[in-house]
């Protein structure tokens, strides 16, 4: 679908169907859907503001409820999992600024109805939007409530680890460093399940992914960003030798990446990555000294 494009005034858009939904583009009514009626160009992209403006529900006279789902492969209003979004659905708005939306990409469905708020024909499709959040009757999480919701995740606050252990190392001694992640919060591949009252009564999780490490030694050298997670004597593929004594400050700090799902869809990405500073730990660099010993 490509980035959003306006410029298509729904009010004329709706003006020009009539009361029976049938299309002026009734040729571009897209088959295997599963729903029926005129069928209306998948190309008309609704902005926020047409979107506020059909809240009322009423066009000319004409009671209309409106619906979304997803705008995936296969989507119709009522469809099983028509909650869950695909990539496809996101890469359509990728890259948008806010006043254009975010996403995920829906498809909007309207039909008419009686005073009694009772179907009178099928549902019709009407476009698609990248301002799901904004949909009347049917309004999804968007991009912006999703990286809300990631940057508030409580992360899991990293550790360094140090071998030789006891917080004590020697100058010229090759130490060896690994990163820890504590019980509390969340670390990379822990699923954060979102209060549905943020998300409009969605089910949506939150999965923090390891974007990079970095260690920082304290003596001004570090390394990383990495995805090594250190380790031990002898296979530890992060090291460091310090060539003064002293005592100095060394931390590792992580830079999460992040995936979301709603409904229990396929993870997709969450734009953008948060970094969380590390627990700062003294290390004790003393300086070897040889002794004659008597026996």
């Amino acid at each position: 679908m490509g980035h959003v494009r306006h410029g298509v005034a729904v009010t004329a858009l709706l003006l020009g169907l009539n009361l029976g939904l049938q299309s002026a583009w009734a040729d571009d009514n897209s088959p295997g859907t599963g729903w029926t009626g005129g069928g209306v160009r998948t190309d008309v992209t609704l902005s926020r503001a047409e979107l506020q403006q059909l809240s009322n529900g009423q066009v000319g006279g004409q009671r209309f409820e409106y619906t979304a789902t997803a705008n995936c492969p296969g989507a119709s209003p009522g469809r099983t999992g028509s909650d869950s979004f695909c990539g496809q659905a996101v890469a359509a708005c990728a890259g948008n600024t806010a006043d254009e939306g975010l996403g995920p990409s829906v498809i909007v469905f309207r039909r008419p109805v009686d005073p009694a708020n009772r179907p009178l024909g099928a549902w019709d499709r009407i476009g698609v939007t990248c301002f799901p959040e904004y949909v009347p009757g049917r309004a999804t999480p968007g991009m912006a409530m999703i990286l809300q919701a990631f940057h508030d995740t409580d992360f899991a606050v990293p550790r360094a680890v140090v071998q030789p252990a006891g917080g004590r190392t020697l100058v010229n001694l090759e130490t060896f460093f690994a990163v820890d992640f504590p019980t509390t919060g969340f670390g990379p591949d822990e699923v954060d399940h979102v209060d549905p009252a943020r998300m409009l009564g969605f089910r949506v999780d939150i999965r923090p992914r390891l974007g990079g490490v970095t260690y920082r030694f304290g003596d001004g050298a570090r390394t990383g960003p990495t995805t090594s997670l250190g380790g031990p004597y002898p296979g530890g593929d992060v090291r460091h030798t310090y060539r003064a004594p002293g005592t100095v400050t060394v931390r590792v700090d992580v830079t999460y990446a992040g995936q979301f799902r709603i409904g229990g869809g396929p993870w997709l990405d969450i734009p953008g990555t948060v970094t969380i500073t590390g627990t700062p730990m003294p290390l004790e660099v003393a300086l070897a000294r040889a002794r004659l010993v008597s026996h």
